[in-house]
């Protein structure tokens, strides 16, 4: 039997996208296993290690319970703590015990990790973790912004309400369309002309590039776009690298519609959401470009004309991991 890793703590961001795969096999009595893949900086890691630790000792009692889904979500498997007997890891982990009694990985921060910490530092953000961020300027030639908002507004009648895999009306309001095959053509290679850059830019090692997302996404009067992560959430993690290209009507004609990219703590070897944040102003002709993993927001748009040709419009997806 196998499974993808378990659900996430929405207030909780991963260690960086470019974390290694852990298999693991849980051990259960009466020679059952179950084999899953997790992210190393994944929570759920501590939390089964936790569990194996505290059944071998004086904690034994503990009542909590895992629910992880299976199949992609169309199935699950639920088991209390108390019946799960030791773990198999590849490769090994090693059990570490912090101040508090609680049970952490003895594992490093990922390369991403560790060199956001250190640009923090350096930038003096000593408290928390400040994410890089790469906004280039001047992405396209004036004929290729005219032919995408040619393009574009030819669609309007296309463009459909967005949608996520949760189906909660209230986090996101936007209008969005499929690239079509040409746009998903000249983006990606655009894209990966820029990716030796950015990754440098962003202090993250090099990968093999897969799949790259496109769509094109109107920000209509009144859309918005809760705090949220792209890493997505079911199965191996290949969301590396979130990009939104920004192009509008000259002069803007909208207001609002600022991203912001979330700032973490680092406790027990994960990363937490803070208060605190950056800001990207959506500056026309300009590709923005950081982790998939980071937790980011875009902030209510207005446009008093209430003219879709004056919305804010983005060609947005993700870079994936081959």
């Amino acid at each position: 039997m196998s499974l993808s890793f378990g659900p996430r703590d929405d207030n909780t961001i991963r260690q960086g996208a470019d974390d290694p795969t852990i298999e693991v096999r849980l051990l259960f009595g009466g020679g059952h296993s179950v084999a899953l893949a997790l992210p190393q900086g994944h929570p759920l890691l501590a939390r089964l290690l936790a569990a194996v630790a505290n059944n071998g000792g004086a904690r034994s009692g503990t009542g909590e319970w895992f629910q992880l889904p299976m199949e992609s979500g169309r199935a699950s498997i639920a088991f209390a703590a108390r019946g799960l007997i030791g773990m198999i890891t590849d490769p090994a982990l090693v059990l570490g015990e912090v101040a508090t009694g609680e049970t952490s990985l003895a594992a490093p921060a990922s390369p991403a990790i560790a060199a956001a910490i250190a640009a923090s530092a350096a930038r003096g953000h000593r408290d928390v973790i400040r994410h890089s961020v790469v906004q280039l300027d001047g992405f396209l030639s004036e004929a290729e912004v005219s032919w995408l908002m040619a393009l574009t507004f030819a669609a309007e009648h296309r463009f459909l309400p967005a949608r996520l895999s949760s189906h909660r009306p209230d986090y996101r309001q936007s209008l969005m369309l499929s690239a079509p095959h040409d746009l998903w053509e000249f983006m990606t290679a655009r894209i990966k002309g820029v990716m030796p850059d950015v990754m440098r830019r962003l202090n993250i090692s090099g990968f093999a590039i897969g799949n790259i997302d496109c769509q094109i996404t109107a920000s209509v009067d009144g859309s918005y776009f809760k705090a949220h992560t792209d890493a997505g959430l079911d199965g191996p993690i290949k969301r590396q690298l979130t990009y939104v290209y920004y192009f509008n009507r000259e002069p803007k004609a909208f207001a609002g519609g600022e991203l912001r990219i979330y700032d973490d703590t680092l406790s027990h070897g994960k990363l937490s959401a803070t208060d605190s944040f950056q800001v990207v102003e959506p500056r026309h002709n300009s590709i923005v470009f950081f982790q998939a993993a980071v937790m980011h927001e875009v902030m209510p748009v207005t446009v008093s004309s209430r003219q879709f040709r004056d919305a804010r419009f983005t060609v947005n997806g993700w870079v994936e991991r081959a």
